[in-house]
């Protein structure tokens, strides 16, 4: 298998994982089209609201969000600490980048000291994650040596989290019920 049909084969994993527990994955050129997926499913949803987390990747999305002028976008990097988080709770959609994310099982690996951040996956009702193609591994077992180095935080103040789907309990009845402790959806673009 050529390394073009192994990295192929990967891409096919991943998102067969990702859509197996109702994810949506599409793979987009740039972020651009990133942008204008955002964009309609935001119309669809009738949000007003966007919250996206922050980092340089974020930064550039967030400009062509901002430019579409649709909806309220906010950012750490645009906003102060207490207008960001009243934002997070009127926010319908939260777009974040990953540090991973992993075929074999379709988890998104995000590391972060920044508290506002994990919540831009966590409280919107709708989470949109951007994967750089580079950031997209095989198994778990390769993500061992990243997460040894990036977790080496000297204050102790790092959060790894996994989502591997949108939220969901079966608690009640047995019945599968989405989104009781977060997002109701989980889109996933496959940036590159």
């Amino acid at each position: 298998m050529s390394a073009l049909e192994q990295r192929e084969s990967i891409v096919s994993k991943f998102n067969a994982q990702v859509t197996s527990v109702n994810g949506r994955f599409r793979c987009v050129p740039d972020l651009q089209e990133a942008s204008e997926y955002i964009t309609k499913i935001a119309l669809e949803r009738n949000a007003k609201r966007i919250v996206v987390s922050d980092d340089p990747l974020m930064s550039e999305l967030l400009n062509e969000l901002v430019q579409r002028k649709l909806f309220d976008v906010s950012s750490r990097t645009t906003s102060s600490r207490d207008e960001f988080y009243k934002a997070l709770k009127d926010a319908e959609i939260g777009v974040s980048s990953v540090d991973l994310a992993v075929a074999e099982t379709g988890t998104l690996i995000i590391v972060s000291s920044d508290e506002a951040n994990r919540l831009v996956t966590a409280l919107p009702q709708v989470h949109v994650a951007i994967v750089p193609r580079s950031k997209l591994i095989s198994s778990l077992e390769e993500a061992g040596p990243y997460l040894s180095e990036t977790t080496r935080e000297p204050t102790g103040g790092v959060t790894l989290s996994l989502i591997s789907s949108s939220s969901r309990t079966s608690d009640i009845g047995k019945e599968v019920i989405l989104g009781v402790h977060g997002p109701k959806e989980m889109h996933v673009l496959l940036l590159g």
